[in-house]
C-alpha cells in the first residue's frame, strides 16, 4: 500500500521537479504548486458536496467558479510553465476565498477552518517577504470589512474570544511557514555552496585531464623528437667516429650542444607549465610600469638583436603602472620579444607597444617575419604545443607560447594572435592597471 501511495505521489505531485525549471528555488516552488492544487481541489470538491447537499446553492457557485479558475491556472502551471503567473493567481485565488469564508462563515462557518490554513501555501509560495506584505494586506483588509459590516445579516458575529483564538491558529501557522521557509533558504544556501565547490572541482579535474592530454602529447611529439635527434647524431659519432673529418666532428657535436640545450629548455618549461596547472607557483601582483620589464628584456636579448641586425621600437602611449605578478610579467614579454626575433629575417623590425583600454593595459609585439599558418594558429587557440624553426634555424621547445598564454590568463588578461605566412606575427595581450 505505502509504495502505491509513493508512487502516486511521486507520478501526480512531484513530478514537476522533471519540468523545464532549473533553479532549486523554482523547483521546490513548482512541486509544491502541484501539492497545493491537488489539495485545494480536494477541498473545493468537497465544499462544493457540503453545498449541494446543504441546499447552498450560492456558496457551491461561488466554489465552482473558484474552482475553473484554479483549473485554467494549474494548466498555466503544467503546460505552459508559468510558474510566477500561477503562483500569483493561485495565492489570489485562496485569498478570495478565504476573505469570503471568513466574512460569510461559509456553511455554518465550516470555511473558517480554510482560511487559517492561508499562511502555508502564501508563504511557502511567495517567499517571506512577499509573503509577509500579502498575509498583513489580508489581515487589515478583512478587518476593515468586518469592522465595517458586522452588523449585516450575511456577517457572522465574532465573538471577543473567537476572534482571539482564530487570530492565535492563524500567527501560529504563519510562524510554522516564515520557520519552514528559513530553514528551506539555509539548507538551499549550504547546497548551493556545495554545488559551486562540486562544479569547482569538475571544472579542475576537467582540466586536469585535459593538461595531461596535452602533457603526454608534448612529450610524446616535441621531447621524442629531439630525444631522438640526439640519439641519432650521438649514435652517428659513435659508429663512424674515425671515419669523419674533425671539421664534420665539430659540427655533428655542435648540433649536439645544441639540441641538449634545447632539451634543457623543453624539460624547464614542462616543469614551469606543470606547475602553473597545480597553482604551486605563487602569484603575487604589484605595482610596476612596463619599460622596466621592457629594458631588462631588450638587454637580455641585446647579443641576438645585434647579430641579426634587428630594429627594436617601443612605442608607449601610456605611463600607467600595471598590476601583476612581475615575474609572469616578464615571462611573458620576455618569451613573445624571443619569438619574435627568432622568426624575423635579418635586418627586420620588431615593435613592442602599450596602451591604456578601459582598465587593462593592452601590449602588443608585432614583427615582419616569417608568420604562422592556420594549422599553428588553431594549435595555440586550442593551447596545444608546436616548433617551427626560426630564420637562422633556431630550434624551440613547443612549450613557450602555452606557457606565456598561462600567465596572461593567471593574471587576469587576454592574449590574441594575428598572423599570415611570410607577412609577419602580431601578439596582443592584456594586464590590469592599477586601480
Amino acid at each position: 500500500m505505502s509504495e502505491l501511495i509513493n508512487y502516486y505521489l511521486k507520478r501526480f505531485l512531484f513530478n514537476a521537479d522533471n519540468t523545464s525549471f532549473e533553479r532549486l528555488e523554482e523547483k521546490k516552488k513548482s512541486i509544491l504548486l502541484n501539492l497545493f492544487f491537488f489539495l485545494f481541489f480536494a477541498a473545493i470538491g468537497v465544499f462544493i458536496g457540503m453545498n449541494i447537499y446543504k441546499n447552498d446553492f450560492g456558496t457551491a457557485l461561488f466554489n465552482t467558479a473558484c474552482l475553473v479558475v484554479a483549473a485554467f491556472t494549474f494548466w498555466l502551471l503544467r503546460k505552459k510553465k508559468k510558474l510566477l503567473t500561477a503562483s500569483i493567481l493561485f495565492v489570489g485565488i485562496i485569498f478570495i476565498i478565504s476573505s469570503f469564508f471568513f466574512l460569510t462563515g461559509g456553511s455554518n462557518r465550516s470555511g473558517i477552518a480554510f482560511a487559517l490554513m492561508l499562511p502555508l501555501p502564501v508563504i511557502l509560495i511567495l517567499g517571506k517577504e512577499r509573503g509577509f506584505m500579502a498575509l498583513l494586506a489580508f489581515f487589515i483588509i478583512n478587518t476593515v470589512i468586518y469592522a465595517t459590516f458586522n452588523e449585516a445579516s450575511w456577517c457572522p458575529n465574532y465573538s471577543e474570544s473567537m476572534l482571539f483564538r482564530l487570530s492565535i491558529v492563524f500567527l501560529f501557522i504563519a510562524t510554522i511557514a516564515f520557520a519552514n521557509e528559513f530553514i528551506f533558504e539555509l539548507l538551499y544556501g549550504r547546497l548551493e555552496k556545495m554545488s559551486i565547490s562540486l562544479r569547482t572541482s569538475q571544472e579542475r579535474y576537467k582540466n586536469l585531464a585535459v593538461n595531461r592530454e596535452k602533457f603526454l602529447s608534448i612529450i610524446s611529439h616535441d621531447l621524442s623528437d629531439h630525444i631522438g635527434s640526439f640519439m641519432a647524431i650521438s649514435s652517428l659519432l659513435n659508429d663512424q667516429y674515425d671515419e669523419l673529418s674533425n671539421a664534420d666532428k665539430q659540427k655533428l657535436i655542435k648540433h649536439m650542444a645544441g639540441v641538449s640545450k634545447n632539451n634543457y629548455k623543453l624539460l624547464h618549461d614542462l616543469l614551469k607549465w606543470s606547475t602553473v596547472q597545480m597553482d604551486h607557483i605563487p602569484y603575487a601582483p604589484v605595482a610596476f610600469k612596463l619599460e622596466k620589464i621592457y629594458r631588462e628584456v631588450i638587454e637580455l636579448f641585446n647579443p641576438l638583436i645585434e647579430e641579426k641586425k634587428l630594429s627594436v621600437f617601443l612605442k608607449m602611449r601610456s605611463n600607467s603602472e600595471i598590476y601583476a605578478d612581475y615575474h609572469m610579467a616578464s615571462a611573458i614579454l620576455r618569451n613573445l620579444v624571443s619569438n619574435a626575433i627568432k622568426f624575423s629575417h635579418s635586418g627586420g623590425e620588431i615593435r613592442i607597444s602599450a596602451k591604456e583600454k578601459d582598465d587593462k593595459m593592452q601590449i602588443s609585439v608585432s614583427d615582419k617575419g616569417v608568420g604562422m599558418n592556420d594549422a599553428s594558429l588553431l594549435r595555440f587557440n586550442s593551447s596545444l604545443s608546436f616548433s617551427n624553426p626560426g630564420t637562422m634555424q633556431e630550434p624551440g621547445s613547443g612549450i613557450g607560447l602555452i606557457l606565456t598564454k598561462e600567465f596572461v590568463h593567471k593574471n587576469e588578461g587576454e592574449i590574441v594572435i594575428e598572423s599570415a605566412p611570410d607577412k609577419g606575427t602580431k601578439v596582443r595581450f592584456t594586464l590590469p592597471l592599477v586601480d
